[in-house]
């Protein structure tokens, strides 16, 4: 299979470089393809709204000189129960990909229901808009799949399937479990590999990934990279 990560940061949010080092340390990694998906505005580390376009012109810059496809993408943030997100609908037109992941709830009192608030807001993201991939999936402060039912689980892993969602491998919190991506390979559902890439030496690290691929059964059509690179 070949190897690609569609996770990673620049100096536009939480990262540590532009995108010419993100996509120069995808080609020296041997990736097939990288996407930079920066955190969007309503995070506390996300990009300034103002500095989206000048975001999109350095992605463009290092797609030219590159030898593999970058990806324009954006890591949006799920903002409420609801399933709004913080990015507009002409913002989402311009971009190659769109990630979307959850990175702050209301209190809870037990993990159960973090975990089924977690439940509620990604899938209303998930059916509300165009997405391609769900970023770190149940991983709010801990791993929350645990704490849900059986019936949860093949909810959420259906509806990817129907709106032809991809489920991260990420392996910066070590997410999801083989379980649920077993699931996911049996519902067709496609899986994406990312590493959450905050510096240029993290972007090319998907070993760990490779292998859960490896462990789970999966193969390069069970991935979103067909989607992207034929």
């Amino acid at each position: 299979m070949r190897k690609f990560n569609f996770h990673t940061h620049t100096l536009y949010s939480d990262g540590e470089c532009l995108a010419s080092g993100v996509a120069e340390a995808a080609e020296a990694g041997g990736l097939a393809a990288v996407a930079i998906t920066d955190h969007g505005p309503e995070l506390s580390v996300g990009i300034s709204p103002g500095k989206i376009p000048l975001m999109l012109q350095d992605i463009e810059a290092a797609r030219k000189d590159a030898n593999i496809p970058v990806l324009a993408g954006m890591e949006a943030n799920v903002i409420n129960a609801s399933g709004a997100i913080d990015l507009d609908d002409e913002l989402i037109k311009k971009l190659d990909i769109l990630v979307i992941g959850l990175h702050t709830l209301g209190g809870a009192p037990t993990q159960e229901e973090l975990a089924k608030n977690y439940f509620l807001a990604i899938t209303n993201a998930m059916g509300r808009q165009r997405v391609d991939v769900v970023a770190h999936p149940f991983r709010l402060h801990s791993y929350l799949a645990p704490y849900l039912s059986p019936d949860e689980i093949d909810e959420f892993v259906k509806l990817a399937a129907e709106k032809e969602i991809a489920i991260e491998i990420n392996s910066k919190y070590r997410v999801p479990d083989e379980a649920l991506l077993r699931t996911c390979l049996r519902e067709g559902v496609k899986l994406s590999i990312g590493t959450d890439a905050h510096t240029a030496a993290e972007v090319g690290m998907v070993d760990w990934q490779m292998a859960v691929l490896k462990r789970i059964g999966a193969n390069e059509n069970d991935l979103i990279l067909g989607k992207f690179l034929r």
